[in-house]
């Protein structure tokens, strides 16, 4: 079977393309810039392709002898601040991802959505991902069989949590002020998800599912900086911020480069990410938070 993975030079598309390299599939991964990407070229079995995923043609030829789509791809923030990036990378992709799909007769794709993703949520962030989700099941279910993806945060090596504080906490000196500490997650070890994504593909249990996907524990945002905190032996005392500090902070974080926090992530987290799961995940954040530290 061929698999195409948008998203697949991502966080979790380089877990998945590494498991997926001992299974019996074939593998192809679009990129913007495969020179930058060349490391993937060391899995059996992996075409890694030059191609703009958002151009509908192109998607289209990079495709055709596919029989499974998985989509991946997904940000946490965007260039601007009026959502139109978050809505040309969920929303709109997700439109141009089954569109090729049909034109190709792929009959089984995977998405990843997110825990709370809804059209009325209170960030561009779930509300796009959530019309992607909408879209992928009442027009995609016509003619393919979708499985959706709904995690809490997750985290591993490199992820955009653990890695992200860890870098914060290297310029931090005595007191770290944090935004939105009582926001409460339900963190999902990457290599776990991955073995439940490649577990569905060929699950027909799965088709036309979606899966609400949680840790086994509950943490604070507060409770997973101290935990870094902790890992990385430093002395720094957590400062929780008022509502109006933390808005305040997502305000001037979002001006520095590469935005360590927005408003949007500051709307996104006045849902806590946590709930009951459809899956039972056993790997703690502590037992592996190691890897997932810069030092």
């Amino acid at each position: 079977m061929n698999i195409v993975i948008l998203g697949g030079t991502g966080f979790i598309g380089r877990n998945l393309v590494n498991m997926l390299s001992s299974e019996d599939y074939s593998v192809k991964v679009p990129t913007r810039n495969r020179e930058k990407n060349k490391k993937f070229l060391v899995y059996p079995r992996l075409q890694l392709v030059q191609c703009n995923i958002h151009n509908q043609d192109e998607l289209i030829s990079v495709t055709r002898d596919c029989d499974i789509l998985i989509n991946l791809v997904g940000i946490l923030n965007e260039r601007g601040f009026k959502g139109k990036g978050f809505e040309a990378v969920h929303s709109n992709l997700a439109r141009t991802i089954l569109h090729a799909c049909k034109v190709n007769n792929i009959k089984r794709v995977l998405h990843m959505s997110a825990l709370n993703a809804n059209s009325s949520g209170p960030s561009f962030y779930l509300r796009t991902k959530g019309d992607a989700e909408s879209y992928m099941h009442t027009y995609g279910e016509r003619f393919a069989n979708i499985t959706t993806f709904r995690p809490s945060v997750v985290f591993g090596k490199g992820d955009g949590l653990i890695h992200r504080f860890s870098n914060l906490i290297n310029f931090t000196p005595f007191y770290f002020p944090l935004a939105c500490a009582n926001a409460k997650f339900s963190p999902i070890y990457v290599r776990d998800l991955s073995y439940f994504i490649i577990n569905c593909i060929d699950n027909v249990d799965s088709y036309q599912k979606r899966y609400n996907l949680c840790g086994p524990k509950v943490y604070t945002l507060k409770e997973i900086v101290e935990l870094v905190i902790h890992f990385k032996k430093r002395k720094i005392k957590v400062i929780p911020l008022t509502d109006n500090l933390s808005r305040l902070q997502a305000y001037i974080m979002q001006l520095l480069p590469g935005k360590p926090f927005s408003i949007d992530n500051y709307n996104s987290c006045k849902i806590d990410s946590t709930g009951s799961s459809d899956y039972d995940f056993y790997t703690e954040l502590e037992s592996v938070i190691m890897s997932c530290i810069e030092r």
